[in-house]
């Protein structure tokens, strides 16, 4: 495999602002669009509400949907479901847990941040609606604490937001957790303005833009699709955030835009069909595999991105639009700056 071709660029901040405060040309009033959605903190009513209240809580949750209440406490809490005494023991010790109390605390101080994640989420979604109206929109959203399983998960109606995984890295409960299970580079990444993006995508991947199977650039336009929707639906954020990347690496990622490209077609990578070329591009990792350790991960699905924003910015075409166009079309235009 011929080593990856990266060129070091000297550029400055003007570039960086030019590259990451593109202009937002799909405005949306929101306050026209009528979207319900609830947000609910399951884990404080889980943490302070005593048995009869958690009783009518958790029957309440089972009924409107099992998967959730299944991953928030089976899964992700592993506290069986065998009987209800056996629950009851199980969520009693998990909170009893001296490094829970202590987590438990620092969640809770984060009202703000719920608060602010609750509204930008839900003008998302309503901008979402707007483009795509036929699209499914999450009923309930729940804050939990997930014991550091999953940063989103959704089932059918709703999305779980494991609310501990973006208390920020520098925080000391970060960085107590164990290095051996949780890397630097894990850590690095538990940032609290990735939430709104992490649970936008995780949604839209399982009910808009499901997994795709014919080749690595069919995966790679996916995502790219999936990233603009997030770019124009959440635009209070940076296109930094929005690719879950730090300004550094969103940097050298824009710098490598070109040979990244090269790279791709030079070893013919774009229509391999091995499950490792996937996990390679588009999957979290410190670095990604083939190209230099300074580079950040996932390079696939910012590549993705950038080619589907080139799309948009070119051609006069809806986000309706957008989602039906065949993943090759978009790559034939792709021209490389």
């Amino acid at each position: 495999m011929k080593p990856f071709r990266f060129v070091t660029l000297l550029f400055g901040l003007m570039i960086f602002i030019f590259a990451s405060c593109s202009s937002n040309s799909y405005e949306v009033n929101v306050d026209e669009v009528p979207l319900n959605v609830d947000f609910v903190n399951l884990d404080s009513i889980a943490f302070h509400a005593n048995w009869s209240e958690r009783d009518e809580l958790f029957m309440g949750l089972k009924k409107t949907d099992a998967e959730l209440f299944n991953f928030a406490f089976s899964f992700a809490l592993e506290i069986p479901l065998t009987s209800d005494t056996a629950f009851r023991n199980g969520l009693n010790r998990f909170y009893n847990n001296p490094y829970i109390s202590l987590l438990e605390k620092k969640i809770q101080t984060k009202q703000k941040w719920r608060k602010e994640t609750s509204e930008v989420l839900l003008n998302g979604f309503k901008r979402m609606t707007y483009f795509l109206p036929r699209w499914k929109t999450p009923k309930t959203i729940y804050f939990i604490n997930s014991r550091f399983a999953a940063s989103a998960y959704c089932t059918d109606r709703s999305i779980a937001i494991g609310q501990e995984r973006y208390l920020g890295p520098a925080d000391k409960l970060i960085q107590d957790l164990p290095s051996n299970q949780f890397y630097g580079w894990i850590k690095d990444a538990m940032k609290p303005n990735f939430v709104c993006p992490d649970a936008f995508l995780v949604w839209i991947s399982s009910h808009g833009l499901e997994e795709t199977s014919e080749n690595y650039a069919s995966e790679m336009i996916r995502w790219g699709k999936m990233l603009f929707l997030a770019h124009i639906c959440l635009p209070e954020l940076s296109e930094a955030d929005i690719v879950r990347y730090s300004k550094k690496d969103f940097e050298w990622a824009i710098a490598s835009e070109k040979s990244f490209w090269e790279y791709l077609v030079d070893e013919e990578i774009l229509f391999k069909t091995d499950e490792e070329t996937r996990m390679n591009f588009l999957h979290e990792g410190p670095f990604t595999t083939g190209l230099p350790q300074e580079s950040p991960d996932r390079m696939g699905r910012f590549m993705g991105y950038m080619i589907v924003k080139q799309y948009m910015e070119n051609n006069d075409v809806s986000p309706k639009e957008l989602i039906k166009t065949p993943y090759n079309k978009i790559l034939q235009k792709y021209q490389v700056n």
